[in-house]
């Protein structure tokens, strides 16, 4: 079953609302390098196969070599964390494009709704497969899937997940909270729960 386009739009608007839109390499909250729409850079070889830029004053732009991409990686991994991500565009010349940071979202949001599918279905105990999940639910478990990634979503989070499975939408806003991320980001998914809270109620009236 694909994605409602609605879900999905609202997965992509939040995520870049919460992320950013940042073409160079960065430094994130837990001093990860990243990169366009909150996309990991886990390793060299990572950068190595990204699609960027190099800027140079009086040149046109034109694709960056592996090596240039090893030396930014490293460059910016030695910077100093804690700084807003536009700050460490002051050391860097390699960039992306708009549409290459949207592909790279949209792989992510269809990756992550392939493990989110797997994982939440009856047959592992969960209320219902991950479609039949109330909306909120839905995306509040995207935008945990997005920080956590599949198995520490569980696995780190057992309170969780026992509400999850229990469809106590109400505990499950409780345990939602992540540590190392914005207020009104938690927020944003403690929210989501608490409408299932709402949704379920209505139904039972």
């Amino acid at each position: 079953m694909p994605l409602l386009q609605h879900v999905r739009r609202q997965v992509v608007k939040k995520i870049e609302e919460y992320e950013s839109r940042v073409p160079h390499f960065y430094r994130d909250s837990v001093g990860k390098v990243t990169v366009g729409i909150g996309h990991l850079v886990s390793t060299r070889a990572a950068a190595g196969a990204l699609p960027m830029l190099k800027i140079q004053d009086g040149f046109p732009p034109r694709p960056a070599t592996e090596q240039e991409k090893y030396a930014e990686y490293d460059l910016v991994e030695g910077l100093k964390t804690g700084y807003v991500a536009r700050w460490y565009g002051n050391y860097t010349t390699l960039v992306m494009n708009n549409e290459d940071m949207d592909k790279l979202l949209n792989d992510h949001v269809a990756s992550f709704y392939r493990n989110l599918s797997r994982l939440y279905t009856r047959a592992n105990g969960y209320p219902a497969d991950f479609d039949r999940l109330p909306e909120p639910v839905q995306l509040a478990l995207f935008d945990l899937i997005f920080n956590l990634g599949p198995s520490r979503l569980a696995l780190r989070f057992p309170k969780l997940d026992r509400c999850i499975k229990s469809g106590d939408w109400h505990g499950a806003a409780r345990e939602s909270h992540r540590p190392q991320i914005s207020v009104a980001r938690n927020q944003y998914v403690r929210g989501l729960f608490l409408s299932a809270v709402d949704m379920k109620n209505k139904e039972a009236a």
